[in-house]
């Protein structure tokens, strides 16, 4: 197994999510489960209804941190050394289906069923803005990488979604600088590349290449620079 170098109880890296779901005819969530290899678990997040509900977590860049989303709509962090949520942050009106840190670990991000973009300060647990960026559920999301952000700043990222649309944000503007429209079917997956392009992967089969920066002779932000082809199936 891949070890990490958390302290205390997680010492090991988390490998996988356990989820006990609702029963159906009683209709009672369940706690759900985050579980170490080590054996420890934290247990926090109640499940939905929805059949995606496996609470999604993330380690901080500098794997001092563990934040996750889950089906009852909560993002938490928590404390690696006692195994207990140090914030339980509710703003989401739906299933959290997408989670992303910051490159720098300053901001965290996570994305529900109604298509919100909600930014947290992970050292408050405090909601740092909510932005209403699809009319579907949020299938994904990316930051620029570090590097590529002016100045480190990172404050820029792309969220993909079921309505076949990726959008560019500004997240201390709450500005869209850019919808990447194309896709014919939902986009189930989106990256940000460390050389100034975004590639988005869609239901229609197809993954496309575009634009996420200026300068260079680039063109325009959100320009489609290519269309890869070739998958049968989706």
């Amino acid at each position: 197994h891949h070890r990490s170098s958390l302290p205390g109880a997680l010492s090991e890296t988390i490998q996988k999510a356990r989820l006990h779901r609702t029963n159906p005819r009683t209709h009672v969530s369940t706690p759900c489960s985050l579980q170490g290899a080590s054996g420890h678990a934290l247990h926090g997040h109640f499940a939905g209804t929805y059949r995606g509900d496996t609470p999604r977590f993330l380690l901080s860049p500098d794997g001092a941190h563990l934040a996750s989303g889950g089906g009852d709509a909560t993002v938490r962090f928590w404390d690696v050394h006692t195994s207990t949520p140090r914030h339980t942050c509710r703003g989401h009106k739906d299933h959290v289906l997408a989670t992303s840190w910051s490159p720098d670990g300053v901001r965290f991000a996570s994305g529900d069923k109604r298509g919100y973009l909600m930014l947290w300060d992970p050292t408050k647990g405090e909601a740092m803005g909510s932005i209403k960026a699809h009319t579907k559920w949020i299938t994904g999301m990316a930051w620029e990488p570090m590097h590529s952000s002016g100045g480190g700043k990172c404050e820029r990222m792309v969220t993909s979604s079921k309505d076949s649309y990726a959008k560019i944000w500004n997240v201390r503007t709450k500005r869209c600088e850019a919808t990447l429209q194309g896709h014919m079917d939902s986009i189930e997956s989106v990256k940000w590349g460390g050389e100034g392009l975004i590639y988005t992967a869609s239901r229609d089969r197809t993954i496309k290449v575009w634009n996420a920066s200026e300068g260079d002779g680039k063109g325009r932000v959100g320009l489609l620079v290519r269309t890869l082809t070739g998958h049968g199936h989706r």
